[in-house]
């Protein structure tokens, strides 16, 4: 009696046992943390005006799909290759994992995967690619876990919108495109069964390595599918017969132009959410401050210069004054070519774009806009540094009295270094410091732009300039919020810090100087062959290799350069003041002219020129 109680209690343990094992293990599951997915990795942007502009999934410009929106095709042939028990099974296929590890072991090495849809989902979205016991565990468990939050034809969704076809192409919408530049729902049964053919080993299948191969399997995916009645014997033929034509480029989208902005974008969202991995599986929906009309007309004009990518390397950018809002960025002539992005990245000697900022402190230290300096070649003898001799760009001097406006009109380099003297290299540098410019030198020829900034820097402080003297941080992210719902940022567009309005107001008036034709003596006024329809302010830089026009009004600040990024001499050194023109006539048409308005404490002045008899614009003056 003893013994058989004894042989009953064993066999309950051996039964409850398992049984233990398992519901502890569904238990563990049911608790296992992953984040909730919809759309994983893509970004969808909204413009300024909360319209769709475009979205953003994995690497490239590829849509997310639906289910509906893929050919049938498609889904068969993955189901028929990749899991023919999908919709049987929980997210493990046991039936398939014993049959595997009884075919590895008469093999004596592993010949076949018992891997599900759902677990190839799993290890996609959260895990990594190394082969051990612990990733398999937690991609079993990820997978069971999915299973229960989602319903097979989302995990379906989702797996043909992340599975990885090789060439960096991700999503069966990018796939479809660059192998046959068709949308996925127009894939034909021979197409659909060669990219599933691919997923296995994109290194292997793919027809870009080897095209024999790839159709070899292509027809091993199609005899399962016919063997699995996916399809019928009529369908398997003609697919067997039909010659695929390959188009081996990546998708064409209609926003590729704001590949830069996007790439602007991406690096400020890794800024602001520091949950990004997380997040980047549920997806984004960003409300931007993109402004499309302005982005799609700089594209045009850009397309009409034919700029050359070896001789010119650009950068564009237009924000909105009174915020910080970046309505359009370029950082080169084309990200195809070059997906370096110069408006963010390029650290650029400024040139004499940086004297408005020197000659605000001018201002400040009670020079006025007529202030007096003679100009003329000058040898300047420096405590602790020795002689310092600036020169000219054009080697001409006034050999007499310049004012500070006329200075300013024909960026002569020596009243800059002598304002430079008198207010003191750390005030400028501390301002520069203010603006977020780090690594700044204070030296003598601070004031003439040797210090590097990028091109999104500059155009901030000539924002601020336009702004009346308030400083907004540049963004371009107004609100983030995740695809579930959660709101996870709101930029307030708050002004930081504010300079002087009536000295900023004096400021505007001076830099219509290099526009003024009145202005002409030993040399002309830097744009005085460049004039805009609508009033603009604005200043010109040059180096060697360098070229820029930042400019604004009360509506845009617009910033246009040009440059070498071999740091050779450039070879067009007037493009940046074409593109400047053409951009800012753009931006203006059909719109009604306007400037600044003077306080009552500002006193109006203008400049005669006897040479040529006539009279300058209006400038003011608070002194």
């Amino acid at each position: 009696m003893k013994k058989h109680w004894r042989k009953l209690k064993i066999i309950i343990l051996i039964l409850i046992i398992p049984f233990t094992l398992i519901f502890l293990l569904n238990l563990g599951i049911y608790f296992y943390p992953i984040s909730p997915i919809k759309h994983s990795e893509e970004i969808t942007i909204y413009d300024q005006n909360g319209k769709h502009a475009f979205s953003h999934h994995y690497y490239g410009f590829s849509q997310y799909v639906t289910l509906a929106e893929i050919s049938p095709y498609m889904i068969k042939s993955i189901i028929a290759s990749e899991d023919q028990r999908f919709y049987q099974h929980h997210g493990l296929d046991y039936i398939r994992i014993f049959a595997s590890l009884i075919n590895n072991a008469k093999n004596g090495e592993i010949v076949s995967g018992g891997s599900t849809i759902t677990q190839q989902l799993a290890r996609t979205l959260f895990l990594d690619t190394s082969k051990n016991l612990t990733r398999k565990i937690k991609e079993a468990a990820i997978a069971k876990k999915l299973e229960m939050l989602y319903s097979k034809e989302q995990i379906l969704e989702m797996y043909l919108n992340s599975v990885y076809f090789g060439h960096n192409i991700y999503g069966i919408d990018e796939a479809s495109h660059f192998f046959f530049n068709v949308d996925a729902k127009n894939l034909s049964l021979s197409q659909s069964a060669l990219l599933t053919g691919i997923i296995s080993a994109p290194s292997y299948y793919s027809p870009v390595v080897d095209e024999q191969t790839a159709n070899q399997k292509k027809e091993q995916v199609l005899k399962i599918m016919f063997n699995h009645n996916a399809i019928n014997y009529q369908e398997y033929q003609d697919a067997l017969l039909e010659e695929n034509k390959y188009y081996f480029h990546k998708k064409e989208s209609e926003y590729s132009h704001l590949l830069y902005f996007y790439d602007a974008l991406k690096q400020e969202l890794l800024q602001i959410d520091e949950e990004y991995d997380t997040h980047k599986l549920i997806g984004y929906d960003i409300q931007t401050s993109l402004d499309v009309e302005i982005s799609q007309k700089i594209n045009s004009i850009l397309r009409s210069f034919k700029i050359s990518e070896e001789e010119n390397q650009i950068s564009i950018i237009v924000m909105k004054p009174n915020s910080g809002d970046i309505l359009a960025l370029v950082g080169g002539v084309d990200y195809q070519t070059s997906e370096f992005n110069r408006a963010i990245s390029a650290y650029r000697q400024t040139g004499s774009t940086i004297k408005p900022l020197l000659y605000y402190l001018a201002l400040q230290y009670g020079m006025n806009p007529t202030t007096s300096l003679i100009s003329e070649r000058t040898t300047f003898h420096l405590e602790n540094i020795g002689e310092y001799s600036p020169s000219n760009a054009s080697g001409n001097y006034a050999n007499g009295p310049l004012t500070m406006v006329e200075a300013l009109a024909l960026s002569d380099n020596i009243y800059a270094t002598k304002t430079l003297l008198l207010v003191g290299s750390d005030n400028l540098k501390n301002l520069l410091e203010k603006f977020k410019i780090e690594n700044v030198l204070a030296n003598p020829t601070i004031g003439l732009g040797t210090n590097a900034m990028t091109p999104l820097q500059l155009a901030s402080i000539y924002n601020t300039f336009a702004s009346e003297g308030k400083y907004y941080q540049p963004h371009i992210i107004r609100e983030i919020n995740l695809k579930d719902g959660l709101t996870i940022f709101k930029n307030k567009n708050q002004a930081e810090f504010s300079l002087n309005s009536e000295l900023i107001l004096t400021l505007n008036f001076m830099l219509r100087s290099p526009f003024d034709e009145a202005l002409s003596s030993y040399t002309s006024p830097s744009l005085i062959n460049y004039q805009t329809k609508n009033t603009f302010a604005a200043k010109t830089g040059s180096t060697e290799c360098d070229s820029w026009v930042v400019g604004f009004n009360p509506d845009f600040t617009i910033l246009t350069y040009v440059g070498r990024d071999d740091n050779q001499q450039l070879k067009n050194n007037h493009l940046a003041k074409q593109l400047f023109v053409s951009i800012a006539n753009a931006l203006t048409e059909n719109k009604v002219d306007k400037f600044y308005l003077p306080t009552n404490n500002m006193k109006p002045f203008t400049i005669y020129n006897k040479n040529k008899k006539y009279t300058s614009f209006t400038y003011y003056s608070l002194h």
